[in-house]
């Protein structure tokens, strides 16, 4: 898999380090694809912000059903059609960045909302960030099904208010044992989305929102508020994570990969954590309904996690379903841990 210059941005700090005293302007993008249940409730609350978006684009991706004519009734919204549909709405959101006037856009999945505050919490994040930041990010809710609703990663972690630097932004993540930041609770500067080469529609079925975080922090810094700003409805139809995963090298790792080739030792560290941990991960998850494949971990470090190194081993093995159970409990506990 080839990976080209925009998908393995600098990992360098721009010299200009001032505030940006200018009045962010915000597009909304959402993407959709069979979400006419939801995507009512999604703009609504678009359509609540105590500061108004610039810009709202929805881009449909060959929906069946009435998502699109549900968002043509909104006033202001640009609906955009496309003719074949792409996995993860990647190839959606990467038109709607394309089509967009603003300086920033803002991310909204089609089945989840925003609380009434979102757009001017991020707002004042971009204002008082150094100019060099380029992506923001607030916390969120989980609701699962039945209504059981959970904190996101990064508060559960403890997490606060924190301007992150490339390395800091990756210790953030193990620290969390997941992403730090989630793409409905996201506003990213435009210009770095298109330096750092979109969402990879073309290389990830699934992830692609993370590969995606990680090459925009390895431009700039990322802000981080914790402040709960989204809601991310896990219960919703038409789920891209409750999709099959592929039996193959997660595409982040390809990523990754070329991060390391230029990026200072002690960075390369944190990067080999990084690759070694969302590899694991995705593989417990494959074992779910499949046998491993050892092509899909061949990039794992075994000196760094030996014991996670065994399980992936079995995971390649007959007797991968049960080992696979192990794994996840193991997660289970280091994430206590």
């Amino acid at each position: 898999m080839v990976i080209d210059r925009l998908s393995a941005p600098r990992l360098t700090e721009a010299p200009h380090q001032g505030r940006d005293d200018r009045v962010a302007s915000i597009c909304v993008v959402i993407p959709l694809h069979n979400k006419g249940p939801h995507i009512a409730r999604a703009l609504d609350s678009v359509m609540r912000q105590t500061a108004s978006a610039a810009e709202i684009i929805v881009v449909d991706d060959v929906s069946a059903d009435e998502g699109p004519q549900i968002a043509g009734r909104y006033p202001g919204v640009q609906v955009l059609n496309r003719s074949k549909p792409g996995p993860g709405g990647y190839a959606a959101r990467n038109l709607g960045i394309r089509s967009a006037r603003s300086d920033h856009i803002a991310f909204l999945d089609a089945d989840d909302e925003w609380a009434e505050n979102h757009l001017e919490t991020m707002g004042a994040m971009i204002r008082a960030a150094p100019r060099d930041t380029v992506l923001f990010g607030t916390g969120y809710d989980e609701v699962h099904p039945g209504g059981h609703r959970i904190v996101d990663v990064y508060r559960r972690s403890g997490g606060a208010q924190r301007s992150l630097a490339f390395p800091d932004f990756v210790r953030a993540w193990l620290d969390c044992g997941e992403c730090p930041v989630w793409t409905s609770a996201i506003v990213a500067r435009r210009s770095a989305l298109l330096e750092a080469g979109l969402f990879p529609e073309e290389r990830c079925r699934r992830g692609g929102d993370k590969d995606l975080w990680l090459r925009m922090a390895g431009q700039g810094k990322v802000q981080l508020n914790p402040v709960q700003t989204a809601v991310y409805f896990k219960d919703s139809q038409n789920m891209v994570t409750a999709l099959a995963h592929d039996n193959v090298c997660h595409c982040m790792v390809e990523t990754i990969l070329a991060m390391q080739e230029q990026a200072p030792r002690s960075t390369r560290k944190l990067l080999v954590r990084l690759a070694n941990r969302e590899t694991f991960q995705y593989a417990l998850r494959t074992a779910k309904s499949q046998r491993v494949r050892h092509a899909s971990w061949k990039h794992f470090k075994p000196w760094h996690n030996p014991l996670q190194f065994a399980v992936l081993l079995g995971l390649s093995s007959p007797l991968c379903r049960p080992l696979a159970r192990i794994g996840m409990s193991l997660k289970k506990l280091s994430a206590r841990g």
